[in-house]
């Protein structure tokens, strides 16, 4: 019996497309030009959701892990004295047509707070502190977005992260307050979506080929683009920090060409036998691929 495969194969028959009709929550932050987003495929997501290119069992393992993980801060939590209220409530908003469902809900001194739970590998666990340092990435950035659109529903101008390490299990609180600008974005971005749907009509396509390229509607949005070898998506901030200490130390030479020496063959693992590279990981765009000679070629730019 291949254990692995046959996981595997489950999870690939569990990734379905459902028919959505109003902007996630969770979602929001993918659509708002503020950050980096698009509107048109806000618009997509509703009016052509059948359209949508799924994402791959490894990609569900993830997700399903960030489940898993948030049960557990819930179940430890209520161990702890803690009662946590409305646990996975849905919402609608019809005036803006934005649905979701809120993790949960703490009381302090009588006021229900909505909290939001979110697990992390390390490096970026160790790296947010602050509502700020949320804007480091643009996944994060979403969780802003996120947890914004909860205060304005409950109409409240507090609510808290819970952070977990996914290796060590460790926790942290931060507290968000209200960013009314932010607040503004996000419903503002909500009421076009709804008005392209009303009129029957899509906005502009973004300029950000780099946003284009991680948009699950680009095939039907633009069908006629090549973005040559598919592309990856990483979260390995250790790959991520050698390139960081490569960039940082270019004028030394003897270290800087140990690290290159290590981020390329890096990368050429991750190509594989196809000996091309197309991948985001973190805030850089590597490509690559085998020359005439046989040689892998590498080129690093920042995103």
């Amino acid at each position: 019996m291949n254990i692995v495969e046959q996981i595997m194969n489950h999870k690939a028959k569990s990734i379905v497309r459902f028919p959505c009709y109003t902007v996630r929550a969770s979602s929001i932050g993918y659509f708002m030009p503020e950050l980096n987003g698009c509107i048109r495929r806000g618009v997509y997501e509703i009016t052509n959701w059948e359209d949508k290119e799924l994402h791959d069992p490894k990609v569900q393992l993830i997700f399903d892990e960030g489940k898993n993980q948030e049960k557990q801060v819930l179940s430890d939590m209520a161990e702890a004295g803690i009662e946590v209220i409305e646990q996975q409530s849905q919402f609608t908003w019809k005036e803006y047509n934005i649905s979701g469902h809120i993790d949960g809900v703490i009381l302090e001194d009588g006021v229900a707070i909505p909290i939001e739970i979110k697990s992390m590998h390390p490096n970026i666990y160790t790296q947010v502190n602050s509502f700020e340092d949320l804007k480091k990435k643009p996944w994060l950035q979403s969780y802003m977005a996120q947890i914004t659109i909860y205060m304005l529903m409950k109409n409240i101008d507090k609510a808290v992260f819970i952070f977990k390490n996914k290796s060590t299990g460790e926790l942290k609180t931060v507290d968000v307050k209200l960013d009314y600008a932010l607040g503004e974005a996000c419903l503002k971005t909500a009421e076009e979506i709804k008005n392209h749907i009303e009129k029957n009509t899509v906005p502009k396509k973004t300029n950000d080929r780099e946003v284009c390229k991680k948009c699950p509607f680009n095939r039907i949005c633009l069908p006629n683009l090549s973005f040559g070898e598919p592309l990856k998506l990483s979260d390995d901030p250790v790959f991520e920090k050698k390139i960081d200490d490569y960039l940082e130390n270019k004028g030394i030479a003897e270290k800087t060409k140990n690290l290159l020496e290590l981020i390329r063959s890096e990368a050429q693992s991750e190509a594989g036998k196809s000996g091309q590279l197309n991948m985001i990981i973190g805030k850089y765009h590597l490509n690559g691929k085998k020359d005439t000679r046989g040689t892998f070629r590498l080129k690093i730019e920042r995103v």
